[in-house]
């Protein structure tokens, strides 16, 4: 008869905290201290019967975050852990080595810059610096924008494959926000494309009245566009002459961050 499984930890009362997840990444946690394990050492350090960790062990080997051993039956850390951790450290370094060009760009133009990735279509914001005017544009780390409505993302999806151009579209949709805001997909790859000639993007009030804002894309060791660059500001203070005299200005920090990051040009510059 097959055992059931134990009671979920005592903190899995929380309602919204998921127990078989929870499993899981207690499971995962233990490839910490040791770099393989055998199904019934891991079910006895865990005090868990053998029926359920197998069953997660199977899980996370499926979804190519474990390995198995053939020969041994041993479980390790599969290629995709391996990944999404390179993933961390490269996001973890632009965060921080973006940080004194980023300060300077502020503290030189008085206006709040910050610098985004896409994740799933999605624009998220790694690192800002506010500026020092007392209006101004408010962000925070973590910050999720959608991608059509932004300048961080039309640089971003400007580099992109067109097929995934055309999975961030089907995903997300192009909803409204403003009555400047980009809403079908052919006025998309016109624009997209006026980013790639341009080397930057501009959202012209596109997801909020009032406000403007300017990007350029940062490149990475091997000069591929992963990261953007952007100043924002109210756009009364983004007259078409100040736009022209920051594009420069973004796209030269935006190319100092790249070289920090080892990459060895900036063509789309």
């Amino acid at each position: 008869m097959m055992p059931t499984d134990p009671p979920a930890p005592a903190s899995t009362k929380d309602p919204y905290l998921l127990a078989s997840l929870h499993r899981g990444l207690e499971v995962l946690d233990c490839f910490a201290a040791r770099d393989s394990w055998g199904l019934a050492d891991l079910a006895a350090h865990l005090g868990q019967n053998k029926a359920t960790i197998f069953r997660v062990l199977h899980t996370l080997e499926q979804f190519g975050y474990l390995a198995k051993d053939a020969a041994t039956g041993r479980y390790s850390l599969g290629l995709r852990l391996h990944a999404l951790g390179a993933a961390a450290v490269r996001n973890e370094q632009l965060r921080w080595q973006a940080l004194p060009p980023l300060q300077d760009l502020a503290e030189s133009t008085g206006e709040t810059v910050h610098v985004g990735i896409l994740h799933d279509g999605i624009v998220v914001t790694v690192q800002i610096v506010e500026g020092t005017h007392a209006v101004r544009m408010h962000s925070t780390v973590g910050k999720r924008s959608p991608a059509h409505a932004s300048a961080l993302g039309k640089v971003l999806m400007a580099y992109l494959p067109d097929a995934e151009v055309d999975a961030v579209v089907t995903a997300h949709g192009l909803p409204r926000f403003t009555a400047n805001t980009i809403t079908t997909p052919e006025a998309l790859r016109e624009r997209l494309h006026r980013v790639r000639l341009d080397g930057y993007a501009q959202d012209e009030e596109e997801i909020e009245a009032g406000l403007r804002c300017v990007a350029a894309p940062i490149t990475d060791h091997a000069g591929r566009p992963t990261a953007a660059l952007a100043i924002s500001a109210p756009a009364s203070r983004m007259d078409p002459a100040r736009v022209a005299a920051l594009i420069p200005q973004v796209k030269a920090t935006a190319l100092r961050i790249s070289r920090m990051l080892g990459s060895p040009s900036m063509a789309a510059a």
